[in-house]
């Protein structure tokens, strides 16, 4: 390709058509590059689905938590205390029933006395059969999450025991609580008015 001397045009027209056919070329390239760049669409449906399983973490975590105790015709003993609560099995005393994980295990006769069915060492025996036979359930199926890789079972329980109940009963639940390898206990109280 060769140009004329001071007229600066080009005599080479198949060079001229070459040089604009590569120019567009070029100039298309640049076109779809910038119309890739913008977001036509957006698609939010991997957000949806993260969001989903956020809130239905939240809620399950929010429903295990040991903070709500929520029992007709319990009252809890008074206490100034400030020790924040841990996770942990809930068990609960109520006037006529003892609940864990808020399911009634068994049912009490009046006064906070444990039927003489559930008391296999008779009346002077300290273990609760079916309270035992559920932490018992519970244990083992801690232990599977911590055997799959989950958290470590810690043998936590917190007891909610209604202010009437008798000491004898309070004593008899932890005993069978120890038995059944949960041995950590934390006592619910509230503050005074």
């Amino acid at each position: 390709m060769s140009y004329s001397e001071g007229t600066g045009t080009r005599e080479d027209p198949a060079g001229e058509v070459m040089y604009a056919a590569t120019r567009k070329r070029r100039q298309n390239r640049q076109r779809q590059k910038h119309h890739t760049d913008d977001i036509s669409e957006l698609n939010i449906t991997p957000m949806l689905d993260m969001m989903t399983i956020l809130l239905v973490f939240l809620i399950k975590s929010f429903s295990t938590s040991s903070d709500n105790v929520n029992v007709a015709n319990l009252v809890l003993p008074h206490s100034t205390t400030k020790l924040n609560t841990e996770e942990a099995l809930q068990l609960m005393i109520t006037e006529d029933s003892i609940l864990v994980d808020q399911k009634v295990v068994t049912k009490l006769q009046a006064g906070g006395i444990i039927r003489a069915e559930d008391l296999p060492d008779g009346p002077g025996g300290y273990l609760i059969r079916p309270l035992y036979d559920a932490l018992e359930e519970r244990s083992s199926y801690f232990k599977r999450i911590e055997s799959n890789g989950g958290n470590a079972f810690a043998g936590k329980v917190s007891l909610v025991a209604d202010k009437s109940a008798p000491y004898g009963l309070i004593f008899r639940v932890l005993y069978t609580c120890g038995r059944a390898e949960f041995g950590r206990f934390k006592l619910f109280v509230q503050k005074p008015p």
